[in-house]
């Protein structure tokens, strides 16, 4: 019987020992097993950044004019879709100024100001991209605005001619790429 209990209690210290062996070993903590997860690809819309020019042109009995033509971003018209992107549509302020500095003309146009001689793709899926002074004519400053797509990639645009009269009216042209002298 005394062997038997000698048995037991190296069996019972034996097994105290494995236990307190496999405590002490640690679980390699360093191998985590995680779900990629692959972003969805954000559809927000994009800015064009904002463009600012200066100007002056020489028009009524040779006085000098100044000019201002800013286009920005805006948040507050319909978001335009074009080729699968989505765009802010801008925003053109055109500012034309005397001699004197006083101030001739002050307008923010959109694209819907020139819809009227814009073709159906454009007003849909055209972003307004710019406004340049093409030149003095008589009574009127004669501006090409541009309309199409924000990508530089792509070459989708439509120009409209607008005049600004000597008594602050704006009329519209199609654009014909044609200079009748």
């Amino acid at each position: 019987m005394k062997k038997n209990i000698c048995y037991i209690a190296i069996l019972m210290v034996l097994t105290a020992l494995s236990l307190a062996a496999c405590k002490g070993e640690k679980k390699n903590t360093e191998d985590i097993i995680v779900e990629k997860v692959v972003p969805k690809p954000q559809n927000k819309p994009e800015r064009m950044e904002k463009d600012e020019r200066d100007g002056s042109v020489t028009w009524i009995g040779g006085a000098q004019y100044s000019y201002n033509i800013v286009r920005e971003a805006s948040d507050s018209l319909a978001i335009v879709e074009n080729h699968d992107r989505k765009y802010y549509d801008n925003t053109i302020q055109l500012s034309v100024f005397r001699t004197d500095g006083t101030t001739f003309f002050k307008k923010t146009f959109t694209k819907a100001n020139f819809a009227p001689a814009l073709p159906p793709q454009s007003k849909e899926h055209g972003v307004l991209l710019g406004m340049s002074l093409n030149k003095a004519e008589g009574n009127n400053l004669r501006f090409i605005v541009s309309v199409g797509s924000p990508d530089d990639s792509n070459e989708e645009f439509y120009y409209v001619v607008m005049k600004l009269s000597n008594f602050g009216a704006t009329s519209l042209e199609k654009y014909d790429g044609i200079e009748a002298e």
